[in-house]
């Protein structure tokens, strides 16, 4: 039987595959997408950026997502001190104009089921419950070995797209030098809640991160009465205080005063999970002329301002126009290295500004917005995902990270004096 033939296969039915497929199936390619999972199958990483519709809209994709009404509308950013002392808006209407006034909050399962689902209406050839097991690179050619769990197939394209999210297929089976992109390794234990307390109507919606000395909270609102709750902590002490995540988890909530009165009447649905070894980046993201890596596959940043979908999102279209440019010949050295500064450029951006969030000073800055020279407006376009920056965003980030440097020293922002950790006690998980 002759070995089944596409122009490029895409391992992962996610964000950044979905759209790689959408992209390569509407310029004509004979394009296969495998999914590992059978859709809906739950994912974290539930919070949009404006500057993410764009691409969204550019995939035919939106109209879908509004007429869904299964999605929360998200008009900003709000960051706390976890005890409740200080806090702080992105409101995104203000700060970055009616054209991204608001995103939206997604239920993963829902959200990536379309998006798959819409890949294939478009054009690309779609099977799930297919994971890839083994690739086999040549000169001129892929061949991929998947198993959808009663046989194993095998396919030739002339081009695969990993997008594999954090099993980063590609990057493991070529063994592509991987290196952490933090000092510190974090841990963040999470789950679904009924009850939480939510905003007034207007900030309903909004993303809610609560910073407290050991790590910090995020609180998603979903629609209905679901709120996405996570805590992320370094795993080092999570390890030394010898305790369950569950356990963790409530006393950090138990010791915080905001929240605690945000948790108070929560319920939880379903098992708390677990994410690990979250932060790190691909030595290169084109290991091979004919391989590129998107999305998580090719690294994953910390979630801290929400940058993941759109950063496979648009990493799923920069692999789909790569290829599509040259579709016959693979990627030459010199392009191999362009289409990974291409894509680590936008990573970059939000490791800086994380680093900055995790420094105490930076974090005082941060909280503590002053109009002098418009750096908040600057600061609100990398949180509402603007990768491309203008000039006048760039120098002003750059003077935001200057102050934060001289916040260590001389204050030029407010101190804060985040609540030290306290004794990790055994606690009931709510």
């Amino acid at each position: 039987m002759a070995m089944e033939t596409f122009d490029v296969i895409i391992a992962g039915g996610g964000p950044g595959g979905s759209a790689a497929g959408t992209f390569l199936a509407r310029s004509g390619l004979k394009t296969l997408l495998l999914e590992k999972d059978q859709h809906p199958r739950f994912h974290i990483g539930e919070s949009l950026l404006p500057h993410g519709n764009d691409l969204l809209r550019e995939m035919g994709v939106w109209d879908k997502i509004v007429a869904s009404g299964n999605f929360l509308p998200k008009p900003g950013a709000e960051f706390w001190v976890a005890d409740g002392s200080d806090s702080t808006q992105f409101e995104f209407a203000r700060q970055l104009g009616p054209k991204y006034a608001s995103s939206f909050q997604v239920e993963r399962a829902k959200f990536d089921e379309l998006l798959f689902h819409h890949a294939a209406e478009t054009g690309c050839t779609v099977r799930q419950h297919c994971a890839v097991t083994r690739i086999d690179p040549q000169p001129d050619h892929v061949v991929v070995e998947y198993s959808n769990g009663k046989a194993t197939q095998r396919v030739r394209a002339g081009w695969l797209v990993d997008a594999s999210g954090r099993d980063a297929i590609a990057g493991r089976l070529l063994r592509v030098p991987k290196l952490p992109t933090q000092r510190s390794v974090r841990l963040a234990t999470h789950a679904h809640f009924r009850g939480v307390v939510r905003n007034c109507a207007a900030t309903a919606g909004n993303i809610t991160i609560a910073r407290l000395r050991e790590g910090w909270f995020w609180f998603i609102p979903l629609q209905g009465d679901m709120t996405s709750v996570g805590f992320v902590q370094r795993a080092a002490e999570f390890r030394a205080a010898g305790l369950s995540p569950e356990a963790s988890f409530a006393g950090a909530v138990a010791r915080n005063t905001y929240l605690a009165e945000r948790m108070r009447f929560a319920e939880r649905e379903g098992a708390f999970r677990t994410e690990g070894d979250y932060s790190y980046c691909f030595g290169s993201f084109a290991p091979h002329p004919r391989i590129l890596l998107a999305g998580d596959a090719a690294g994953f940043v910390d979630p801290i301002f929400s940058s993941g979908v759109m950063l496979a999102l648009k990493s799923g279209r920069a692999a789909a126009d790569w290829i599509a440019r040259q579709p016959d010949r693979g990627l030459s050295p010199g392009a191999q290295k362009k289409y990974t500064r291409e894509i680590k450029r936008m990573m970059d951006l939000y490791l800086r500004i994380i680093d900055t969030f995790y420094d105490k000073a930076g974090f005082e800055l941060l909280m503590n917005p002053q109009p002098i020279l418009k750096i908040p407006g600057a600061v609100a376009a990398v949180v509402g995902g603007n990768t491309d920056l203008a000039f006048r965003h760039r120098w002003r980030l750059e003077a935001f990270y200057f102050l934060a440097w001289l916040q260590r020293w001389l204050p030029v922002a407010p101190r804060i004096p985040l609540l030290a950790p306290g004794p990790q006690t055994q606690s009931s998980p709510p």
